[in-house]
């Protein structure tokens, strides 16, 4: 259980450091406390927040959707590894409608956006998507 969530946090920090290595994280970036957290859900939200593909800002919305497709893959192959079995998507649901509940959970919370984001894109998609 312990390895599992090792080996989620540093698939995340990976996919974080390789996000960031490409511009995502911006002029925004910073590093908060000693967990490496450097992309928070302020970020996050200013990212998921730009207007839809089409209206502007498609480079925002492929961030977005970006990080949280990797997050949430992150999760669904540490589960497959063996770790709990806390967010079971459908395989019919598809990355508009993931990101959707990751807007939608972090309008909601606005309080939690100063936390690291892999965490409340967790948080958003288990309470979306809970095992039952």
């Amino acid at each position: 259980m312990k390895n599992v969530a090792i080996a989620l946090k540093a698939a995340v920090l990976l996919a974080s450091a390789g996000l960031a290595a490409v511009g995502i994280a911006g002029s925004g970036a910073r590093a908060a406390g000693t967990d490496l957290e450097f992309y928070t859900g302020a970020d996050l939200m200013a990212q998921c927040a730009a207007a839809p593909p089409g209206a502007g800002p498609e480079l925002n919305q492929a961030r977005c959707t970006g990080y949280v497709m990797g997050v949430s893959d992150a999760i669904q192959a540490a589960q497959g590894a063996g770790g709990p079995g806390r967010i079971c998507i459908a395989p019919s649901v598809g990355a508009p409608v993931l990101v959707a509940s990751v807007r939608r959970f972090l309008k909601a919370h606005p309080q939690k956006r100063e936390f690291a984001a892999q965490d409340l894109v967790r948080e958003a998609l288990s309470a979306t998507y809970p095992c039952r």
